[in-house]
């Protein structure tokens, strides 16, 4: 069904890997490989229906510790999915999270630690997934990311809040809200400009509820 709506619609399909509770750093070495057993899983449904980036999510730290050896096990797993992936021909972003709680460690959400990660890997198919709501949530700047990173972005999630997780909890009852663009105080048109001065031509996916979509859209283009 995939792959003839593809053809019909001549849709371009993108794959959010499993999100695992911290399975990619696990201390314990079976688990790990589980893990990153089910993260080839999904590459290889990637690459059935033609799709050229897996999005995945960076590992947590289970009760806000920080275990350095968890830092290096996490690590290690990248580079075994970013080599398995790179046999299919394909790009894994590693997505920027939203740190709401202290599970998020800092170099799942900061982009200058998140920097150190991809450059670690070393690998031209593992670049960022690019979240804008959640650069917002946790205080960094989605402008500085964009020209940081620049061609090692491989896909950008775009949703709105206002900032803080206990202002999103105020008004919105959740920390991440993931409202459409224009709802919260992303500047959007700053967004809209600085892709075009780094001339993006990746995905931009938006990431908010069905009934919104089509207004969406209609603000992006505007911009």
């Amino acid at each position: 069904f995939l792959k003839k709506l593809q053809t019909d619609k001549k849709i371009n399909y993108t794959v959010h890997a499993q999100y695992l509770n911290g399975s990619l750093n696990d201390l314990n070495d079976k688990i790990r490989e589980e893990t990153i057993k089910l993260i080839y899983q999904s590459i290889d449904n990637a690459k059935k229906i033609n799709a050229k980036i897996v999005t995945i999510h960076p590992a947590l730290e289970p009760y806000g510790l920080r275990l350095k050896i968890r830092e290096q096990l996490e690590l290690d797993s990248y580079k075994k999915i970013a080599a398995y992936a790179k046999s299919k021909n394909i790009k894994i972003g590693l997505e920027n999270e939203a740190q709401t709680c202290f599970w998020f460690p800092d170099r799942a959400c900061q982009f200058d630690l998140l920097d150190q990660t991809i450059r670690a890997v070393d690998q031209p198919n593992f670049g960022l997934t690019l979240d804008i709501g959640h650069s917002s949530v946790s205080g960094q700047s989605c402008l500085r990311a964009l020209t940081k990173f620049n061609k090692k972005i491989f896909h950008i999630h775009a949703h709105d809040n206002l900032g803080a997780p206990e202002k999103n909890l105020a008004i919105f009852n959740r920390p991440d809200p993931h409202k459409a663009p224009g709802e919260g105080k992303v500047d959007w048109q700053a967004v809209v400009k600085t892709l075009k001065q780094i001339k993006y031509n990746n995905y931009f996916e938006l990431e908010c509820e069905i009934h919104q979509m089509t207004e969406a859209i209609e603000y992006i283009k505007g911009l």
